[in-house]
């Protein structure tokens, strides 16, 4: 299955969400929805799955139309904060999943949720904002549609919730193949498993490519201070921290040879996500 998105634009009043956005998903992959607040990244995903229609542009699954076509909107999936089932509890919106999504896994649902240790008998009003975060997530874990959406999945989880879900997110996705797009502010806690990048920059799409293409586009460098500032002297540094006597730099462009008394690594995506959108503070 292809998922394209044509020219795609959304316009709220004067304001200009997305302008323009080209996309295609159409392998099973885990893709990462970076991009700072106001980006466009809730926007473009409320428009793939029919929360909002687009000012121009459109958007096709293998070739139709996905607008109000409830047979597109089955292979695709997205759970929100505000979505319609607030007033359900836990095991009355897992009832409801198998019925509206043939391919919906019961049995693992209730797995997971038991596994979060999830109280399926409290109304999703009830829950405290992680463990919305929880319900949404082993409903999204178990839905196993070809395309899967996932906005903050991990708001107000803790670490350990967190852990577990970049586990089973991972156990799913080697279980049972399809495309993720995953949107977070988190980007060092899923730099590891993130296949593609996509970057969105004032409604325009920045970056979208391989996340090994992009991460060769630079690297770190670490030793004494003196040691570091003479090899930088000149390189496009994009950021650096010091503890004690050692610092260690960040480089965007091609490795040169390398002194021995410093210490080479690979460039993390959020340092190069920072140098991208030219902000200190990533989203």
């Amino acid at each position: 299955m292809k998922l394209s998105c044509h020219n795609l634009t959304r316009k709220f009043g004067d304001t200009t969400a997305l302008n323009g956005v080209n996309l295609c998903l159409d392998e099973p992959k885990i893709y990462g929805l970076l991009g700072r607040n106001g980006a466009g990244k809730t926007t473009l995903l409320r428009l793939i799955t029919n929360y909002i229609q687009p000012t121009e542009g459109s958007i096709t699954l293998d070739e139709q139309n996905v607008w109000e076509n409830e047979k597109a909107q089955r292979q695709i999936f997205l759970v929100t904060e505000t979505s319609y089932f607030a007033e359900m509890n836990a095991h009355k919106l897992i009832q409801l999943m198998s019925e509206i999504y043939p391919s919906f896994d019961k049995q693992q649902c209730l797995d997971y949720a038991k596994r979060f240790e999830l109280d399926l008998n409290k109304k999703y009003t009830a829950l405290s904002t992680g463990y919305k975060s929880v319900l949404r997530a082993v409903l999204s874990l178990s839905v196993h549609t070809p395309f899967l959406f996932l906005d903050e999945p991990t708001l107000g989880m803790d670490a350990f919730h967190r852990e577990l879900f970049y586990k089973l997110l991972i156990e799913s996705y080697s279980e049972s193949p399809s495309c993720i797009l995953l949107s977070t502010h988190l980007i060092s806690e899923v730099e590891g498993l993130l296949e593609n990048v996509i970057i969105l920059d004032h409604g325009k799409v920045l970056i979208d490519e391989s996340s090994e293409q992009l991460l060769a586009q630079g690297y770190c460098v670490s030793g004494r201070i003196s040691d570091v500032d003479d090899y930088c002297s000149g390189k496009n540094v994009i950021g650096s921290s010091v503890v004690g006597g050692l610092k260690t730099t960040a480089v965007l462009g091609e490795r040169e040879q390398v002194p021995d008394t410093l210490e080479v690594t690979g460039l993390s995506l959020q340092q190069l996500f920072v140098q991208l959108v030219g902000s200190e503070n990533p989203s």
